[in-house]
């Protein structure tokens, strides 16, 4: 069996294909999906989806904040955030999905602002945080580096280098391996992953996104797990039973609430 630990179900792609998606889902062994809320304008679709297979989060995704900004409505919609989670706290299982990411306009300032706000939630609620950093390892570091404990969170879709790597695993988090590692060209990413402590692996697609090699023209889908996880044992010197087992457990572990 599988799990698929992030992946946005609620998302048109999935809604459109219900029926096909989920035959192939059962024919590949997905067993479990977690997934992330990325603003206002889909937390209600995501609490729709929560289910003994389907783990959820609530979060504000930092790609997500300009049209906040702009609408000026963007300490409402923290306010508003805090109190549903609150509200749902028995059916939600993280806080995400947040974080940073240094290529979208929005000042680091604003984007730091609004991810430690769900630091502090997450604080609060006892939940594991499902963060998105793209060239802000450092600034997430330095948000969490007196947060440290058991089952802080994960850092999905980690396409950065060992010591990046091994810096976000000894505060406690763990690292989203998904179809990065399948290009050839991401030799840093591979090598890192390679090289993780075993615990600290749980894998994911970010479905429909983060393409997959070969398979770059479709929509990527948790039914493409297991292609994932076949070149991550390449990477690997477990053997692939254990490494599987491993997997599970730690992705269970991970949204245990």
């Amino acid at each position: 069996m599988w799990f698929d630990t992030h992946c946005h179900l609620d998302f048109p792609e999935f809604a459109s294909h219900k029926e096909r998606y989920l035959e192939l889902f059962y024919q590949h062994k997905i067993a479990r999906f977690f997934v992330p809320s990325v603003g206002p304008s889909n937390w209600q679709d995501t609490l729709a989806l929560a289910s003994d297979i389907h783990s959820i989060g609530l979060g504000i995704h930092p790609c997500f904040l300009q049209p906040l900004i702009e609408n000026q409505s963007l300490d409402n919609d923290l306010e508003r955030l805090s109190a549903l989670a609150l509200e749902n706290r028995q059916h939600i299982v993280a806080i995400g999905e947040c974080g940073l990411d240094k290529r979208i306009d929005t000042p680091i300032s604003t984007q730091l602002t609004v991810f430690n706000f769900q630091v502090d939630l997450a604080e609060q609620l006892q939940l594991p945080l499902v963060i998105h950093s793209v060239q802000q390892h450092h600034n997430i570091r330095d948000s969490l580096k007196v947060r440290r404990r058991d089952n802080l969170g994960v850092v999905h879709a980690f396409s950065g280098n060992y010591q990046q790597a091994k810096m976000l695993v000894d505060l406690g988090l763990k690292i989203g391996v998904g179809g990065v590692i399948t290009w050839p060209t991401a030799q840093k990413t591979r090598e890192a992953i390679a090289k993780l402590p075993l615990d600290s692996i749980v894998l994911e697609t970010d479905a429909p996104d983060m393409r997959i090699s070969g398979r770059q023209h479709e929509p990527n889908s948790p039914h493409l797990i297991p292609l994932i996880f076949k070149h991550l044992a390449a990477l690997r010197s477990e053997n692939s039973s254990i490494l599987a087992e491993q997997i599970w457990k730690n992705s269970i572990h991970l949204f245990s609430e």
